[in-house]
C-alpha cells in the first residue's frame, strides 16, 4: 500500500509539472512551424521579384541598342550604306562609329553581354561588336542565329543557343535576344553571357533555384549547373502551372527533382516566365537542427522534473513515517523530544505542539467535554452576531431572483440589487484589511450606480488617477463617505445639477485623494464648524469624524481631513498617506 502510494504521489508530482512544460513545447513548435512556412512562402515572392528585377534591367540594357537605331532614322541610314559598300559621306563615317563606340561601351560597362549584332535582309555583311566593324556571313563563324531569324514570325523573343565568336574559339552557351527592325527588314541580336547571367539573376536572393520559360514552353535559363537536373515530368509540370494563369503570378507547392519546392511564377519582359523556386529541404534543415536542440532541452527538463518529483515525494512520505511512528510510541509511553534534520520552522511548531498534546493527555481529557461545550455557545454566539447583515445579503440576493423570474430579463430594480449585494458584502469584511485604490475604486462605482438611479440626472461623477497608483493598499471604505458627503450636504441642495470629482495624484513621496464637488460650499465658519465636528464626533457628520479617526490613527496627524469651500461655488476635501 505505501508503494503504491509512493508512486501515485510521484505521478501526480512529476505529472503536473511536465505536462504544462510539455504542452507549451507542442505549441511553441507548431507555432514555429507555421512562422516557418510564412517564411517560405514570402522569401519565394521576394526572391521571383528580386530575379525578374534583375532579369529586366538585362533586357532594357538589350533593347537599348535597338532603341538607339530606332530614334535615329539617319542613323539606321548610315548604317544601312555602310552594310551594303554603298559610297557614304563622312556624316555616315562618323555615325557608323558612334555604333561602335556605343557597341564596345556596352559590352565593357555590362559584362554580361557578349556582342551585339546588327543584320539587314539581303545583303552578305553583319556588323558586329566582336570585330568593331563589318565582317561578311561567309567569314563569320557564328552563323546558327540565321535559321531562328528567318523562320519567326515574332517581332521580339529570346533563345538559347550556343555561340562561336571565332572558328579558333570552343561554343559558348548564350541567351540571344531578338528584335526586328521597323524602318528596314533586319534585327539587332544581343547575345548574353549564360553563366553571368545565371550569376547577375541569383545575386541578392535566397531562392534555391531559378527557371526561365518563354509562352513557346522552352526552358531559356536555369540556375543548376546540371542541364539534366529536371526531368521532362518535372518540366511539364511547371509548364502546367504557367499554362494555368498566363496574366497572373502562379504559388504553391510542387514537386521537382524528388524534392519540395515551394514556386513563385511570374510574367517577364519579352513573353517569357520567372520561376523561382524555394526548396522545403534546405529551409526546414535548420528548423530541424532547432527542433533538435530543443527536444535535448526538453529530456533534460523532464529529466530534471523527474528528480524533483522524486525528491519531494521521497521528503513528504518520510515526514509522515516520522509523524507515524512519533504517535505509535507515545501510545506506549514513549516520547521523542528530539527534532529530526529534515523538519523546518512550521514543522517544528507541529512537532512540540504533538509531544505537549501526549504530555498533557490526561489533563486534556477531564476538560475536553467543557471545552466543546464552550467552543458551541462560541459559535452560536458568532453566528448570532452575523445573522442580521448575513440574512439582509440572502434576502437581496431573493429580491433578485424574484425580480429576475417576473420580468424575464435584467433591469434597472437587478442592477440596483446587484450593486447593493456587492456593497454589502464588501462592507461585512473586515473594515481594519487593506485594500487596492482599484478596489476601493470599483465599490465607489457601485454605490454611485445606486445614485444614479436615485437623483438620475442631479449629478455627474468623474475619476482622475493614474494607473499605477491602482495596486497601491489603501484603508477600506475610505473614500465612500467623502462623496457620500459631498453629494447630501453639497450637490442635493443645488436647484440644478452639479458635478462630483475624485482626483488621486502623486506628490513629493505622497499619495493625494481629492474630492470636489460643485455644490452649494460653506463659508468660513460652517468650515470651522465642521472641523470642529470632524475632530469631536458627535451625532453629526459621523461618516467624516470615521473616515479622519481612522486615517490619523493610521498614517499620522498629516493625513488628516482637509477642507476649502466657498459658499455658491463648492467644497475641496483632502488626504494624503505615505507613498513608498
Amino acid at each position: 500500500m505505501r508503494k503504491r502510494n509512493f508512486i501515485n504521489r510521484f505521478l501526480y508530482y512529476a505529472g503536473i509539472i511536465t505536462i504544462p512544460i510539455i504542452s507549451v513545447f507542442i505549441i511553441f513548435w507548431a507555432v514555429l512551424v507555421y512562422g516557418k512556412q510564412k517564411e517560405i512562402e514570402e522569401e519565394a515572392v521576394k526572391s521571383a521579384q528580386a530575379v525578374r528585377d534583375n532579369y529586366s534591367l538585362v533586357l532594357n540594357n538589350a533593347s537599348s541598342q535597338y532603341d538607339i537605331l530606332v530614334r535615329n532614322p539617319r542613323l539606321s541610314i548610315s548604317l544601312r550604306n555602310f552594310i551594303s559598300h554603298k559610297q557614304i559621306s563622312y556624316l555616315d563615317v562618323v555615325l557608323t562609329n558612334s555604333i561602335f563606340s556605343n557597341f564596345t561601351a556596352l559590352t565593357s560597362n555590362a559584362p554580361y553581354i557578349a556582342s551585339v549584332y546588327y543584320y539587314l535582309d539581303g545583303y552578305d555583311s553583319i556588323l558586329t561588336s566582336n570585330t568593331g566593324g563589318i565582317i561578311k556571313l561567309s567569314q563569320f563563324s557564328d552563323v546558327n542565329w540565321m535559321e531562328s531569324y528567318m523562320e519567326s514570325d515574332r517581332s521580339e523573343w529570346i533563345e538559347k543557343r550556343d555561340m562561336t565568336p571565332y572558328l579558333y574559339t570552343d561554343t559558348t552557351p548564350v541567351l540571344t535576344y531578338y528584335k526586328k527592325l521597323s524602318m528596314f527588314q533586319g534585327v539587332v541580336m544581343v547575345n548574353i553571357y549564360e553563366d553571368k547571367l545565371k550569376q547577375l539573376l541569383s545575386s541578392g536572393t535566397a531562392v534555391d533555384q531559378f527557371f526561365i520559360m518563354d509562352n513557346r514552353g522552352n526552358f531559356l535559363l536555369q540556375s543548376t549547373e546540371d542541364s539534366s537536373s529536371l526531368s521532362e515530368e518535372d518540366k511539364t509540370e511547371l509548364l502546367t502551372a504557367v499554362q494555368t494563369s498566363p496574366d497572373e503570378p502562379f504559388q504553391g507547392w510542387i514537386s521537382l527533382n524528388h524534392d519540395k519546392y515551394y514556386v513563385r511564377i511570374i510574367p517577364a519582359d519579352c513573353n517569357t516566365y520567372i520561376a523561382a523556386c524555394t526548396s522545403y529541404t534546405n529551409y526546414y534543415q535548420a528548423l530541424f537542427t532547432l527542433l533538435l536542440q530543443l527536444f535535448i532541452v526538453l529530456a533534460v527538463v523532464i529529466c530534471t522534473v523527474i528528480w524533483i518529483a522524486y525528491t519531494i515525494t521521497k521528503k513528504n512520505f518520510q515526514q509522515i513515517d516520522y509523524f507515524v511512528n512519533v504517535f505509535s510510541d507515545a501510545e506506549h509511553g514513549v516520547y521523542h523530544h528530539e527534532k529530526p534534520g529534515f523538519i523546518k520552522d512550521e514543522y517544528d511548531i507541529i512537532l512540540n505542539n504533538i509531544v505537549e498534546l501526549f504530555i498533557n493527555q490526561t489533563f486534556l481529557k477531564n476538560k475536553l467535554a467543557l471545552k466543546e461545550q464552550e467552543q458551541k455557545l462560541a459559535e452560536m454566539a458568532a453566528l448570532q452576531l452575523q445573522i442580521n447583515p448575513h440574512f439582509l445579503f440572502n434576502t437581496l440576493q431573493t429580491l433578485d431572483f424574484k425580480a429576475l423570474e417576473s420580468t424575464k430579463t435584467p433591469t434597472a430594480l437587478n442592477r440596483i440589487i446587484g450593486a447593493l449585494s456587492d456593497i454589502l458584502k464588501y462592507s461585512l469584511q473586515n473594515t481594519a484589511s487593506m485594500v487596492t485604490v482599484k478596489d476601493e475604486i470599483e465599490y465607489l462605482k457601485k454605490y454611485d450606480s445606486i445614485q444614479q438611479y436615485r437623483y438620475e440626472d442631479k449629478y455627474i461623477m468623474y475619476y482622475d488617477y493614474e494607473e499605477e497608483v491602482e495596486h497601491y493598499p489603501i484603508m477600506r471604505l475610505i473614500l465612500q463617505p467623502l462623496i457620500e458627503n459631498s453629494l447630501y450636504h453639497g450637490i442635493k441642495p443645488l436647484t440644478g445639477s452639479g458635478f462630483i470629482k475624485l482626483k488621486i495624484n502623486i506628490r513629493n513621496s505622497w499619495l493625494i485623494f481629492t474630492v470636489i464637488d460643485t455644490g452649494v460650499g460653506m463659508n468660513r465658519d460652517e468650515v470651522e464648524a465642521l472641523y470642529l465636528n470632524i475632530n469631536n464626533p458627535g451625532h453629526e457628520n459621523i461618516g467624516l469624524a470615521n473616515v479622519n479617526s481612522r486615517l490619523v490613527m493610521q498614517y499620522g496627524e498629516e493625513s488628516g481631513l482637509k477642507i476649502l469651500s466657498k459658499k455658491g461655488m463648492g467644497t475641496c476635501i483632502s488626504f494624503r498617506i505615505p507613498y513608498y
